[in-house]
């Protein structure tokens, strides 16, 4: 295998290999800036800087060494794969070509409370890539012992080396403190007396041509993407399940709320069977009301039809009485206005009378003579 990262570099057989590894914010970067005074790039939040295998070379009490700062495998933009292949080729290459590891820091961070989820993981990997033959080149360094009460941090380091980090010093790995730069100068100085080490993931790709998925570390990355899948088809499958019981509760939901629909639509089919039957109702109670108000009305203006015609009968009648009595009344006049005028008129009849008796009836007088024609006429 080859590397144009590791043919570019200016170093040689002689120059001293320390891997620095750790989580992601474990403070490599910074280490390494604190060490070399070279900038590789410090990541100020959760997000991995680091990205692919950093090279810093520098020289510590006059012997060059290259620094390598490497990636976690809890990286925010590749898969552990991706970081494995990376790393397991870097360092395969750097052994093809002469260079040996001297020393390996695993920063980690005082403050965390216990190692679980990525920090686990990561401890895993540095463990498979190192094999228990380099733990003697390992350092386990702690940093950020400032932002923590000395005692608190105390504690925590004892719980680590007992609960965590046991079996890596049983066999031969040193642990560290990393409060300065004069702890860092101390660590490496240490490493330039160190014997090189080859990792396992070096010779297992290099001296014993397996395949990156066969090693121990792609063994555990396999073992670590089919825990991953089998919890992701969990998910997968209770979310499905979670979706079938929703679909059935929004089912049974709808089939209530359909029913309930459907009722309702009937009872308005009943409402409006009943309106229109009370229209009709009141329709033909309408309509025979005005049919029996009409006849009503035609018997009432029969009724005063003939009434009428009876008046006028009636009246018919009285006025031929009237007319009767008006000509009776009228002969009476005339006879009366005729008699009167016989009366006043002395050339008529009655004059003459009167002057024929006035002679002959002299003796009786005037009065008695008016008096005779009076009841003769």
């Amino acid at each position: 295998m080859t590397s144009d990262r590791t043919s570019d570099s200016t170093g040689d057989s002689s120059t001293k290999i320390i891997l620095v590894m750790g989580i992601t914010g474990a403070g490599k970067s910074y280490l390494i800036r604190e060490i070399s005074g070279q900038d590789v790039g410090v990541g100020h939040g959760l997000q991995s800087f680091t990205q692919n295998i950093q090279q810093v070379i520098c020289e510590i009490s006059g012997h060059p060494v290259m620094i390598l700062d490497t990636p976690g495998f809890d990286d925010t933009h590749r898969s552990d794969t991706e970081v494995l292949t990376e790393v397991a080729d870097y360092l395969a290459s750097l052994y093809e070509n002469g260079f040996r590891v001297a020393g390996i820091i695993y920063l980690h961070n005082i403050r965390e409370d216990r190692i679980r989820g990525s920090s686990y993981k990561n401890l895993q990997m540095f463990e498979k890539l190192c094999g228990q033959g380099a733990l003697q080149n390992v350092v386990m360094l702690t940093n950020r012992w400032g932002l923590i009460d000395e005692s608190e941090a105390i504690m925590k380091e004892s719980e680590l080396k007992k609960d965590y980090w046991n079996m890596y010093i049983k066999a031969g790995c040193k642990v560290d403190r990393y409060r300065d730069r004069r702890d860092l100068t101390r660590i490496f100085e240490g490493f330039l007396s160190y014997d090189t080490t080859v990792l396992e993931i070096q010779h297992e790709m290099v001296d014993q041509h397996m395949p990156l998925c066969e090693t121990a570390a792609g063994e555990a990355v396999n073992i670590e993407l089919a825990r991953q899948q089998k919890e992701h088809r969990q998910k997968l499958a209770e979310i499905a399940a979670d979706y079938d019981r929703q679909t059935q509760e929004m089912k049974a939901i709808m089939d209530e709320e359909r029913l309930k629909l459907e009722n309702g639509l009937q009872q308005l089919e009943v409402d409006k069977a009943m309106m229109m039957t009370e229209q009709r109702r009141a329709e033909e109670a309408a309509k025979a009301g005005m049919e029996e108000g009409l006849l009503k009305l035609a018997q009432e203006q029969q009724r005063m039809e003939e009434e009428f015609q009876t008046k006028m009968k009636e009246i018919g009648a009285e006025k031929n009485a009237v007319a009767q009595e008006l000509a009776k009344l009228a002969a009476i006049r005339e006879h009366q206005e005729q008699r009167m005028r016989m009366r006043n008129d002395d050339g008529g009849f009655f004059g003459f009378f009167k002057n024929m008796l006035g002679g002959t009836l002299g003796v009786l007088g005037g009065g008695a003579v008016t008096k005779l024609l009076s009841k003769l006429f």
